[in-house]
């Protein structure tokens, strides 16, 4: 008895919500750049917001108030470039004048370091690919400048008009469920706030110290170092690991005795930083455990890099809100309440 063909049928409705779903997914891989830089202009609108809106409360007017805010911000970025950059570059010109010396005493501290400074010299292949190396290194701070201009104007426009995208981005919820959509931003907002303010406390609490041990100990380039102690003192835990290393090879120039004191001033600020600053400055929002940090750390470093490293323990912070909010009626009926006494007890 024959037997009739198999026919598949797609419905031509299936098929263009298919079309729709990977165009969906090719805009934002093409946008994310563009995603990345709205979500940090975002987290730093929310940590200047409490600025316009306690003037508000005191009848200041919101404008006014972000207008001058405006003039701060652009105000110190423009001291930065005119003040700070060049004191680095005369810096790193300065320390390049002395290179015969800093080599001698970079072989001499650290013998393995002879073969890399012998590829560094004439044109050997490694000194090509360092230079390209160089050029482009120049060519992303170019870019990371403008990158950085343009989170700032976003940040500004939506501490003007955040309150009303939030409002109409809330009436794409179903209407029954906009009163929760709502008390998790809300209640987010507060983890945001503590862990923006609190980093950017710390962050400068660091720079301070990177430059003021750096300079008493003599190390080349300490301002250098100090910027990039504040930028990478807002990744919890590696950012530490990451700022200690050019420090300590930096103090290689000075001795190998003076590369292990600045080893260990890194860890002893860390220690610090980890028992006695962030309990007192991050705030009870942002209470997590060692463990948590370092998942947190270890998922986003390795989908988005550094940013992704810094921006995921806000989001592992957050979570206790949205399983309060959304999960507790699938979870067993007493799982939020255990994990909240956990969170209390390890608080």
């Amino acid at each position: 008895m024959p037997t009739e063909p198999l026919e598949l049928r797609i419905p031509f409705a299936t098929l263009i919500k298919i079309a729709l779903a990977i165009l969906l997914v090719a805009m934002i891989v093409k946008l994310w750049p563009v995603i990345l830089a709205l979500v940090i202009a975002t987290l730093i609108a929310v940590m200047l917001d409490p600025i316009p809106t306690w003037l508000e409360r005191h009848h200041v007017r919101r404008p006014i108030t972000i207008i001058a805010i405006a003039f701060v911000i652009f105000g110190l970025l423009l001291a930065f470039f005119v003040e700070v950059v060049p004191v680095i570059s005369g810096q790193i010109g300065d320390l390049s004048k002395e290179w015969p010396l800093v080599e001698q005493r970079l072989i001499k501290a650290f013998p393995p370091a002879a073969y890399v400074l012998q590829a560094m010299r004439g044109g050997s292949p490694q000194a090509r690919t360092w230079l390209v190396h160089g050029v482009t290194a120049g060519k992303f701070a170019i870019e990371g400048t403008t990158a950085v201009v343009f989170v700032l104007v976003v940040a500004i426009y939506l501490l003007h008009e955040g309150r009303r995208a939030y409002a109409w981005l809330v009436d794409f919820a179903p209407k029954p469920q906009r009163k929760r959509f709502d008390r998790t931003a809300r209640e987010v907002r507060q983890v945001v706030l503590s862990y923006m303010r609190g980093s950017f406390i710390t962050a400068t609490i660091c720079a301070l110290y990177v430059f003021v041990v750096l300079t008493l100990l003599r190390v080349p380039l300490a301002l250098l170092l100090a910027v990039l102690a504040f930028v990478f003192d807002f990744i919890p835990v590696v950012g530490t690991i990451i700022m200690a290393v050019p420090a300590t090879l930096l103090g290689l120039l000075v001795s190998p005795t003076r590369a292990l004191v600045v080893a260990g001033a890194y860890l002893l600020y860390h220690a610090i930083e980890a028992y006695v600053l962030i309990p007192r400055i991050w705030g009870r929002e942002m209470r997590v455990s060692t463990l948590t940090v370092l998942l947190a750390i270890a998922i986003g470093g390795t989908l988005l890099g550094a940013i992704g490293a810094a921006l995921a323990l806000p989001i592992a912070a957050a979570y206790p809100i949205v399983e309060r909010i959304w999960l507790r009626e699938h979870l067993p009926p007493d799982t939020v309440e255990l994990h909240e006494e956990l969170d209390e007890a390890s608080g």
